[in-house]
């Protein structure tokens, strides 16, 4: 879906909107007219409220294509039982919908003493409002670091990623964007930076990738 579709849609979803709520001068209504004859065309471009709001919802999940999510019960599979030599303590999934799409999401925490971590997968099939929502690191380039520590975009097994970690509270985040449909985010909590960073090679990125 092209940003001049979102645009058509959105002017003509104000009109149709604008003309519900009240009369208009003969001026405006030829105005309005006109504009509608403009996107009525070959091209498809939509032509009143129903097809306005349709072609902005395609907009909004990027292709057009409403894909299916994957079920959350399978995207649990892939958190483990012990993630970076923590038992997992909590364990969960869900399928949520707003606006036209899903989302599914699987977690899990582990823990041991005062050592914890946080894992999820969410699969937004590809929205691309959802992505925008979740994931504007993926848009951007980041590299910055001071005495506490560091926050940064980077490249985990050839997926665009966004890491930080604060070396004095012993905490950090880091969020994995696969297939541009899933994103993968590991948070930790008194927990060293060596080992914070190898958690998560523990969840199965390669496998994930394969779900669609």
């Amino acid at each position: 879906m092209t940003s001049k579709k979102l645009i058509i849609a959105c002017l003509c979803l104000s009109i149709a909107l604008f003309q519900g709520c009240g009369g208009s001068s003969q001026e405006e209504n030829k105005a309005q007219q006109g504009v509608t004859e403009d996107t009525n065309d070959p091209s498809g471009e939509p032509k009143n409220l129903e097809e306005a709001m349709d072609e902005v919802q395609k907009a909004l999940q990027g292709d057009g294509e409403k894909k299916e999510v994957v079920d959350f019960r399978k995207l649990k599979e892939l958190l483990p039982e012990k993630l970076a030599g923590l038992e997992r303590t909590a364990y969960r999934g869900e399928k949520a919908g707003a606006l036209g799409f899903n989302l599914s999401t699987a977690s899990a925490e582990y823990g041991d003493g005062n050592q914890e971590l946080e894992a999820t997968i969410v699969d937004f099939a590809g929205v691309v409002s959802a992505l925008m929502g979740m994931a504007a690191w993926s848009t951007v380039e980041m590299d910055r670091e001071d005495e506490n520590g560091y926050e940064r975009t980077t490249k985990i097994e050839g997926y665009k990623a966004f890491e930080k970690y604060n070396s004095q509270a012993r905490s950090g985040e880091l969020s994995v964007l696969v297939e541009d449909r899933f994103i993968v985010t590991l948070k930790g909590r008194n927990i060293d930076e060596k080992a914070f960073r190898k958690a998560i090679e523990g969840l199965d990125m390669k496998k994930l990738a394969r779900m669609k």
